[in-house]
């Protein structure tokens, strides 16, 4: 006993017609051939992308597969009856690759539904292509808008790295720095001395002198024209240093009126005592007639490290520190030149420089 079910029972399937119109919103990228390789209709999007298709797929669609050959129309019916992909171009775009799928029906026609691979963000930049122009079954613009959100986000997180980076830097260079000068700080000095001293450098460490400058008559600036005043002193004491020595070189502000500067690759002691000179003339150039018939001048301790100095750097500060004193005691204005090498308080140059 057969069951309505049964397949002697059931009704043979009936065709479904569709018009062009219908078939182009269900299918805006179809393209419909006769058995000749005439086109029957085409998708509302397929004729946006390649204008003049109704008139047919000769010289506006090309195989791209180089063992298909040229011609379009036999492409297609080869895909058709072998059930295989078909990828198409575009003659006057030949960046934007269509690929799918052709079907032959039973009156001889071939129905062929196209789509983007990743030529995709091509086709809608330059077609001007819209969430309109896919079914509303397609998750393309989808996609598309989740890509440029994550885009969004990911550009979002790359500037705030950047921000956060800047930052950092900053927050580094404000530890490192002299508020009111600019200049490394003690902090500062000590990691740039550190650095110069560290071992296992390739040629070993460089040698350098270490300036250890103290300005004369510099409270009088501070009780006769104000703090105010004092500070600008030292901007323009900061400057001057700046100016003087060799870019290579470093300044760094110890705090009150006590500065010290590194001079690489520099231990000749005529050198140093010219470069002394140098600075001191800078600092009395900058002398306020407020506190005549006083003049503002600099000490100066110099000791150098030809490479092998043993010493770390709070103990060359304090080396640079007794040859600052030294020349404090000797009157003033002058420079006192010491050899780390030679060891602390072996002969000590001492001179006006």
């Amino acid at each position: 006993m057969m069951t309505a079910h049964s397949r002697k029972d059931a009704a043979p399937a009936a065709a479904l017609p569709l018009s062009p119109d219908a078939l182009s919103r269900i299918l805006p990228m179809h393209l419909r051939l006769d058995a000749v390789g005439r086109v029957l209709s085409a998708g509302q999007t397929l004729l946006k992308i390649v204008p003049g298709l109704s008139d047919g797929v000769q010289g506006r669609l090309i195989p791209l597969r180089a063992h298909e050959g040229r011609d379009v129309i036999e492409t297609v019916r080869q895909a058709s009856s072998e059930g295989r992909r078909l990828f198409l171009g575009l003659s006057h775009r030949p960046d934007i690759v269509l690929r799918g799928h052709a079907v032959k029906a039973e009156d001889g026609t071939i129905l062929l539904n196209l789509g983007f691979g990743p030529s995709l963000r091509r086709a809608i930049a330059a077609c001007d292509l819209t969430d309109a122009d896919f079914p509303p079954t397609d998750l393309v613009m989808e996609f598309l808008f989740l890509h440029e959100a994550n885009r969004g986000v990911l550009s979002e997180l790359s500037r705030f790295s950047a921000h956060l980076e800047t930052a950092r830097r900053m927050a580094l260079s404000q530890a490192h720095s002299d508020a009111l000068t600019g200049l490394l700080n003690r902090r500062g000095l000590t990691l740039a001395l550190a650095a110069l001293l560290r071992p296992g450098q390739a040629e070993g460490p460089r040698p350098f002198a270490l300036v250890q400058l103290d300005l004369d008559h510099f409270k009088p600036v501070n009780d006769r024209l104000g703090h105010q005043a004092g500070d600008a002193l030292l901007i323009e004491i900061a400057t001057a240093l700046r100016q003087t020595i060799r870019q290579a070189d470093m300044a760094a502000r110890l705090g009150g009126d006590e500065f010290v500067v590194i001079l690489r690759d520099m231990t000749c002691r005529e050198q140093l005592a010219r470069m002394a000179s140098r600075i001191m003339e800078a600092v009395e150039a900058r002398s306020p007639e407020g506190i005549a018939p006083l003049k503002l001048g600099a000490s100066l301790g110099i000791v150098t490290c030809q490479g092998a100095c043993r010493l770390g750097a709070e103990a060359i500060l304090a080396a640079a520190d007794r040859a600052l004193y030294r020349s404090k005691n000797a009157g003033r204005g002058c420079a006192t030149i010491e050899d780390l090498d030679a060891g602390v308080g072996s002969n000590p140059w001492q001179g006006p420089p």
